[in-house]
């Protein structure tokens, strides 16, 4: 079928969570045999069309360039869908796009809007506040407008999507590239350009260090550990790059996502000791898919993660990892110690977090299940 995916917001190629969600799932579409128009931002150095992955991409931009004008983007998004008649349009929820949707509304055809961020409001959210001081509740009635008018949504779990459009939400989670993060891109020369001393034990975190992805923990437990000569820890992304600030190890600074498959993989063991309490949203769910857990899984790494639904299931306790309580630098200390001095225990979940990874968090599986909606609503 002919795709046009509307994800005006994000930049392609970028170092997010969202522009490598957006570039998976639409290569994942495309390599599944469909013709995928894929809309994003422009971006300087970029071509503003070009076809690169089997994928046609359509770079725009919008006036005022403030994301909360992010609808008036809709006319481009129709010029585009103009030029090849899509039998299908997705959407990367946005709070204030639509303009995917709109789009299809137009042309007839069905819309699926992908759901990766709250559309209800959480308790105590700022943003449901002006919404009432504004009376008539503009905001979630726009959202929730957005909702009724998209054939289908798709959503890592339900609690984020209105109550009346969770009949037709269909649970996807996110995945990894299991071609690219695999074993076998461990490397002796990536080991000793980190500075991996040999025989050590390397512990890698990987994201953009927001307070409630639980960065502040592992350099405590670092810390706490730092007697351990056999104990390396690697920090990548965050901006800053450098010496450890009273750990063994370095801070690697925001590095090319291209080079992630060598680091991540030429480690022994993966951490995401998330802090919930340090976003108000995840009090309605671990809504956020964990991108760096299934890259580790992939890699072959045992993770250390925190015993909350859905990690709990995609990180089994014991058999892919081990859970500790969030927030918490003595119980991550614990469990990075166990898996340091038990080699073939690090071996065995990481054996068995690769299985698990490429049974059913694959990008290619998130791919999979995304088609089966979109050929169900095209009928």
């Amino acid at each position: 079928m002919k795709i046009l995916y509307v994800a005006s917001d994000q930049r392609v190629p970028g170092r997010t969570g969202g522009s490598v969600h957006v570039l998976e799932v639409a290569r994942g579409l495309a390599a599944r045999g469909h013709e995928v128009h894929a809309v994003v931002h422009r971006a300087e150095g970029v071509p503003d069309l070009e076809t690169e992955g089997g994928v046609v991409w359509h770079r725009i931009d919008w006036r005022p360039p403030h994301p909360f004008f992010r609808f008036r983007a809709q006319g481009a998004v129709a010029a585009i869908a103009a030029t090849f008649h899509p039998d299908a349009v997705i959407e990367r929820y946005y709070n204030f796009g639509g303009e995917g949707v709109s789009v299809a509304s137009s042309l007839r055809v069905p819309s699926l809007l992908e759901v990766n961020s709250p559309i209800v409001d959480h308790p105590g959210s700022l943003k449901a506040v002006l919404d009432v001081l504004m009376l008539t509740r503009p905001m979630r009635s726009y959202r929730e407008a957005l909702c009724r008018q998209a054939t289908a949504l798709i959503a890592p779990i339900p609690e984020i999507v209105p109550l009346f459009a969770r009949e037709k939400t269909e649970i996807v989670t996110w995945g990894a590239n299991v071609q690219t993060f695999n074993p076998g891109r461990r490397s002796p020369e990536v080991r000793r350009s980190l500075g991996i001393g040999e025989g050590q034990v390397a512990v890698v975190f990987s994201g953009s260090f927001r307070p409630w992805h639980g960065v502040h923990v592992v350099e405590a437990a670092a810390r706490r550990l730092h007697d351990r000569g056999d104990l390396c820890f690697l920090l990548v992304g965050g901006g800053t790059s450098g010496g450890g600030d009273g750990f063994r190890g370095r801070r690697l600074g925001t590095v090319a996502y291209e080079q992630m498959p060598e680091i991540v993989a030429s480690a022994d063991v993966g951490v995401a000791p998330y802090d919930p309490t340090r976003l108000k949203q995840l009090r309605l769910g671990f809504y956020w898919s964990p991108l760096k857990i299934f890259e580790y899984m992939a890699s072959g790494l045992p993770t250390v993660t925190i015993p909350r639904a859905p990690l709990t299931e995609i990180v089994r306790e014991g058999l892919e990892g081990l859970h500790v309580v969030p927030g918490d630098p003595e119980a991550l200390a614990t469990a990075v110690v166990r898996l340091a001095d038990d080699a073939p225990l690090r071996a065995r979940m990481g054996a068995s977090a690769r299985t698990r990874v490429v049974e059913r968090y694959s990008w290619e599986r998130h791919c999979q299940q995304v088609e089966g909606v979109l050929l169900r609503i095209v009928g």
